[in-house]
Protein backbone atom coordinates (compact mmCIF):
# COMPACT_ATOMS: atom_id res chain seq x y z
CA UNK A 1 0.00 0.00 0.00
CA UNK A 2 1.39 3.61 -0.89
CA UNK A 3 1.86 5.84 1.74
CA UNK A 4 0.64 8.86 0.18
CA UNK A 5 -2.67 10.18 0.85
CA UNK A 6 -5.13 10.89 -2.46
CA UNK A 7 -6.51 14.02 -0.32
CA UNK A 8 -3.24 15.79 -1.19
CA UNK A 9 -3.91 16.23 -4.61
CA UNK A 10 -3.30 19.71 -4.53
CA UNK A 11 0.44 18.81 -3.39
CA UNK A 12 1.10 16.20 -6.44
CA UNK A 13 4.65 17.72 -7.53
CA UNK A 14 6.00 18.26 -3.71
CA UNK A 15 4.96 15.20 -2.63
CA UNK A 16 7.56 12.29 -2.73
CA UNK A 17 6.14 10.25 -4.80
CA UNK A 18 4.26 12.55 -7.68
CA UNK A 19 4.07 9.28 -9.82
CA UNK A 20 1.92 8.03 -7.48
CA UNK A 21 -1.22 10.39 -8.36
CA UNK A 22 -0.60 9.31 -12.00
CA UNK A 23 -0.87 5.45 -11.20
CA UNK A 24 -4.09 6.60 -9.26
CA UNK A 25 -6.01 8.60 -11.43
CA UNK A 26 -5.22 5.87 -14.63
CA UNK A 27 -6.32 3.27 -12.36
CA UNK A 28 -9.53 5.28 -11.18
CA UNK A 29 -9.92 5.99 -15.08
CA UNK A 30 -10.29 1.79 -15.69
CA UNK A 31 -13.00 1.35 -13.16
CA UNK A 32 -16.47 0.68 -14.68
CA UNK A 33 -17.76 2.77 -12.83
CA UNK A 34 -16.23 5.92 -13.47
CA UNK A 35 -16.22 5.26 -17.46
CA UNK A 36 -20.05 4.48 -16.98
CA UNK A 37 -20.20 8.38 -15.59
CA UNK A 38 -18.01 9.77 -18.56
CA UNK A 39 -20.72 9.37 -21.14
CA UNK A 40 -22.99 11.29 -18.12
CA UNK A 41 -20.86 14.31 -17.64
CA UNK A 42 -20.40 14.68 -21.24
CA UNK A 43 -24.44 14.31 -21.81
CA UNK A 44 -24.14 17.61 -19.30
CA UNK A 45 -22.18 19.43 -21.54
CA UNK A 46 -24.14 18.85 -25.19
CA UNK A 47 -21.06 19.61 -26.81
CA UNK A 48 -21.20 21.13 -30.70
CA UNK A 49 -18.93 20.48 -33.68
CA UNK A 50 -16.50 23.42 -33.56
CA UNK A 51 -16.67 25.01 -29.93
CA UNK A 52 -14.58 26.45 -27.36
CA UNK A 53 -14.07 23.71 -24.64
CA UNK A 54 -12.11 23.92 -21.37
CA UNK A 55 -11.44 21.31 -18.72
CA UNK A 56 -10.45 21.33 -15.21
CA UNK A 57 -8.63 19.39 -13.64
CA UNK A 58 -6.99 17.56 -16.73
CA UNK A 59 -4.72 15.43 -15.21
CA UNK A 60 -3.05 12.82 -18.12
CA UNK A 61 -5.52 14.64 -20.64
CA UNK A 62 -6.89 11.24 -21.44
CA UNK A 63 -10.52 12.90 -21.29
CA UNK A 64 -9.52 16.35 -23.48
CA UNK A 65 -8.98 14.04 -26.07
CA UNK A 66 -12.72 12.57 -26.08
CA UNK A 67 -13.82 16.06 -26.18
CA UNK A 68 -11.27 17.36 -29.27
CA UNK A 69 -12.40 14.63 -31.27
CA UNK A 70 -16.28 15.60 -31.00
CA UNK A 71 -15.63 19.28 -31.15
CA UNK A 72 -13.61 18.47 -34.20
CA UNK A 73 -11.15 20.25 -36.27
CA UNK A 74 -12.93 23.60 -36.30
CA UNK A 75 -12.87 23.40 -32.52
CA UNK A 76 -10.60 23.36 -29.32
CA UNK A 77 -10.08 21.71 -26.01
CA UNK A 78 -7.44 23.52 -23.55
CA UNK A 79 -6.93 20.92 -20.67
CA UNK A 80 -5.58 22.96 -17.08
CA UNK A 81 -3.90 21.83 -14.36
CA UNK A 82 -1.95 22.55 -11.52
CA UNK A 83 0.26 19.92 -11.75
CA UNK A 84 3.11 20.19 -14.20
CA UNK A 85 4.00 16.84 -13.94
CA UNK A 86 0.23 16.44 -14.49
CA UNK A 87 0.44 18.18 -17.55
CA UNK A 88 3.95 17.30 -18.97
CA UNK A 89 2.27 13.80 -19.11
CA UNK A 90 -1.17 15.18 -20.88
CA UNK A 91 1.51 16.93 -23.62
CA UNK A 92 3.26 13.67 -24.01
CA UNK A 93 0.39 11.79 -24.48
CA UNK A 94 -1.28 14.37 -27.08
CA UNK A 95 2.26 13.75 -29.31
CA UNK A 96 1.05 12.55 -32.81
CA UNK A 97 -2.68 12.63 -32.14
CA UNK A 98 -3.37 15.87 -34.70
CA UNK A 99 -6.38 16.75 -32.06
CA UNK A 100 -7.31 20.55 -31.28
CA UNK A 101 -5.86 20.52 -27.91
CA UNK A 102 -3.38 22.43 -25.54
CA UNK A 103 -2.60 21.95 -21.85
CA UNK A 104 -1.35 24.51 -19.67
CA UNK A 105 -0.44 24.69 -15.68
CA UNK A 106 -3.03 26.85 -13.96
CA UNK A 107 -5.05 27.69 -10.84
CA UNK A 108 -8.73 26.78 -11.36
CA UNK A 109 -9.27 29.47 -8.83
CA UNK A 110 -7.39 32.13 -10.59
CA UNK A 111 -8.16 31.27 -14.37
CA UNK A 112 -6.06 33.34 -17.09
CA UNK A 113 -8.46 33.78 -19.60
CA UNK A 114 -11.35 36.31 -20.61
CA UNK A 115 -14.40 36.85 -19.38
CA UNK A 116 -16.89 33.98 -21.75
CA UNK A 117 -13.69 32.69 -23.46
CA UNK A 118 -15.41 29.18 -23.48
CA UNK A 119 -18.58 27.57 -24.78
CA UNK A 120 -18.02 25.02 -21.77
CA UNK A 121 -16.43 23.07 -19.08
CA UNK A 122 -15.98 20.62 -17.58
CA UNK A 123 -14.65 19.49 -14.57
CA UNK A 124 -14.27 15.50 -12.72
CA UNK A 125 -12.92 15.01 -9.03
CA UNK A 126 -11.41 18.47 -8.87
CA UNK A 127 -13.59 20.61 -6.22
CA UNK A 128 -13.37 17.99 -3.57
CA UNK A 129 -9.61 18.79 -3.48
CA UNK A 130 -8.99 22.87 -4.59
CA UNK A 131 -8.96 24.93 -1.37
CA UNK A 132 -12.03 27.40 -2.21
CA UNK A 133 -14.86 25.58 -3.73
CA UNK A 134 -16.86 28.47 -4.65
CA UNK A 135 -13.70 30.37 -5.55
CA UNK A 136 -13.27 28.11 -8.37
CA UNK A 137 -16.91 27.52 -9.50
CA UNK A 138 -17.29 31.40 -9.91
CA UNK A 139 -13.90 31.12 -12.21
CA UNK A 140 -15.57 28.73 -14.03
CA UNK A 141 -18.87 30.84 -14.87
CA UNK A 142 -16.42 33.73 -15.22
CA UNK A 143 -14.87 32.03 -18.08
CA UNK A 144 -18.11 30.45 -19.43
CA UNK A 145 -19.94 32.24 -22.39
CA UNK A 146 -23.69 33.20 -21.65
CA UNK A 147 -25.78 30.10 -23.09
CA UNK A 148 -22.73 28.21 -22.38
CA UNK A 149 -22.58 25.16 -20.80
CA UNK A 150 -20.95 23.42 -17.74
CA UNK A 151 -20.92 19.75 -16.77
CA UNK A 152 -19.06 18.80 -13.40
CA UNK A 153 -18.63 15.44 -11.80
CA UNK A 154 -17.20 15.14 -7.97
CA UNK A 155 -17.99 12.92 -5.09
CA UNK A 156 -19.98 13.39 -1.99
CA UNK A 157 -17.36 12.08 0.79
CA UNK A 158 -20.26 11.06 3.70
CA UNK A 159 -21.89 9.01 1.88
CA UNK A 160 -19.07 6.20 1.43
CA UNK A 161 -21.00 2.71 2.39
CA UNK A 162 -18.65 -0.29 3.05
CA UNK A 163 -19.86 -3.77 4.17
CA UNK A 164 -17.21 -4.38 6.97
CA UNK A 165 -18.30 -6.08 10.20
CA UNK A 166 -16.41 -3.64 12.11
CA UNK A 167 -19.01 -1.01 11.92
CA UNK A 168 -17.24 1.99 14.37
CA UNK A 169 -13.57 0.89 12.48
CA UNK A 170 -15.39 1.99 9.43
CA UNK A 171 -17.03 5.14 10.74
CA UNK A 172 -14.15 6.17 11.51
CA UNK A 173 -11.94 5.66 8.61
CA UNK A 174 -14.92 7.05 6.26
CA UNK A 175 -15.76 9.94 8.10
CA UNK A 176 -11.91 11.24 8.61
CA UNK A 177 -11.43 10.71 5.32
CA UNK A 178 -14.16 12.89 4.34
CA UNK A 179 -13.16 15.59 6.70
CA UNK A 180 -9.53 14.82 5.34
CA UNK A 181 -10.56 16.38 1.84
CA UNK A 182 -10.80 20.38 1.31
CA UNK A 183 -14.17 19.93 0.48
CA UNK A 184 -16.06 16.31 1.00
CA UNK A 185 -19.19 17.56 0.86
CA UNK A 186 -18.81 19.08 -2.35
CA UNK A 187 -21.63 16.70 -4.26
CA UNK A 188 -24.60 18.25 -2.41
CA UNK A 189 -23.20 21.78 -2.33
CA UNK A 190 -23.02 22.08 -6.25
CA UNK A 191 -26.32 22.66 -7.12
CA UNK A 192 -26.73 25.74 -4.85
CA UNK A 193 -23.55 27.15 -5.80
CA UNK A 194 -24.42 26.66 -9.45
CA UNK A 195 -27.39 28.53 -8.83
CA UNK A 196 -25.79 31.61 -6.93
CA UNK A 197 -22.81 32.25 -10.01
CA UNK A 198 -25.19 32.53 -12.86
CA UNK A 199 -25.90 29.17 -13.81
CA UNK A 200 -29.46 28.15 -14.96
CA UNK A 201 -31.27 25.00 -15.76
CA UNK A 202 -29.29 23.00 -13.23
CA UNK A 203 -29.73 19.41 -13.60
CA UNK A 204 -28.64 17.06 -11.17
CA UNK A 205 -27.62 13.24 -12.08
CA UNK A 206 -25.95 10.72 -9.04
CA UNK A 207 -24.17 7.52 -9.60
CA UNK A 208 -22.75 4.99 -7.03
CA UNK A 209 -18.91 4.69 -8.23
CA UNK A 210 -18.12 1.34 -6.66
CA UNK A 211 -14.23 0.38 -6.38
CA UNK A 212 -12.40 -2.91 -6.06
CA UNK A 213 -10.58 -4.18 -3.09
CA UNK A 214 -7.30 -3.58 -5.06
CA UNK A 215 -8.50 -0.07 -5.67
CA UNK A 216 -9.54 0.70 -1.75
CA UNK A 217 -5.84 -0.69 -0.97
CA UNK A 218 -4.84 2.22 -3.45
CA UNK A 219 -6.74 5.01 -2.30
CA UNK A 220 -7.55 4.55 1.80
CA UNK A 221 -4.03 2.46 2.33
CA UNK A 222 -2.24 5.82 3.16
CA UNK A 223 -4.81 7.40 5.13
CA UNK A 224 -5.24 4.26 6.78
CA UNK A 225 -1.55 4.31 8.27
CA UNK A 226 -1.98 7.72 9.24
CA UNK A 227 -5.13 7.06 11.17
CA UNK A 228 -2.57 5.00 13.03
CA UNK A 229 0.25 6.98 12.94
CA UNK A 230 -1.54 9.96 14.67
CA UNK A 231 -3.50 7.25 17.20
CA UNK A 232 -7.08 7.84 15.91
CA UNK A 233 -7.06 3.84 15.36
CA UNK A 234 -5.20 0.80 17.12
CA UNK A 235 -2.57 -1.41 14.60
CA UNK A 236 -5.06 -4.17 15.66
CA UNK A 237 -8.32 -2.01 14.57
CA UNK A 238 -6.95 -1.10 11.19
CA UNK A 239 -5.70 -4.81 10.53
CA UNK A 240 -8.77 -6.31 11.52
CA UNK A 241 -10.30 -3.95 9.16
CA UNK A 242 -7.76 -4.83 5.92
CA UNK A 243 -8.10 -8.81 6.54
CA UNK A 244 -11.89 -8.76 7.13
CA UNK A 245 -11.98 -6.57 3.76
CA UNK A 246 -9.83 -9.22 1.78
CA UNK A 247 -11.53 -12.28 2.87
CA UNK A 248 -14.88 -10.37 1.11
CA UNK A 249 -12.57 -10.12 -1.81
CA UNK A 250 -11.66 -13.70 -1.81
CA UNK A 251 -15.05 -14.76 -1.21
CA UNK A 252 -16.46 -12.52 -3.65
CA UNK A 253 -18.69 -10.03 -1.36
CA UNK A 254 -16.98 -7.37 -0.97
CA UNK A 255 -18.52 -3.82 -1.73
CA UNK A 256 -17.49 -0.42 -1.02
CA UNK A 257 -18.94 2.57 -2.81
CA UNK A 258 -19.14 6.33 -2.94
CA UNK A 259 -22.24 8.58 -4.23
CA UNK A 260 -20.79 10.99 -7.22
CA UNK A 261 -23.04 14.26 -8.39
CA UNK A 262 -23.30 14.94 -12.13
CA UNK A 263 -24.53 18.60 -12.35
CA UNK A 264 -24.85 20.48 -15.77
CA UNK A 265 -26.35 24.02 -16.34
CA UNK A 266 -26.17 26.95 -18.27
CA UNK A 267 -24.78 30.13 -18.20
CA UNK A 268 -27.70 32.77 -17.75
CA UNK A 269 -27.95 35.66 -20.60
CA UNK A 270 -27.51 39.11 -18.44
Amino acid sequence: MSSELVTDFTAVDSSKDPQFFARFLDAANRNPSIIASKSLILEGLLLKVGSRELYLVCGLGDDTFRIAEQVGARGHVTGVDMSASMIDEARRRAEGRGLPVDFEVGDSQALAFGTGTFDGVRAERMLMHVPDAERAIAEMARVLAPGGRISVFDLDWETQVCDSPHKETTRKIALAFCDGMKNGWIGRRMPRLFKAHGIADVAIKTTTIFVSYEFLTLMLGGHVAHLHDTGVLSRAEANQWWTSLADADRDGTFLYGCTAFIVSGTKAWT
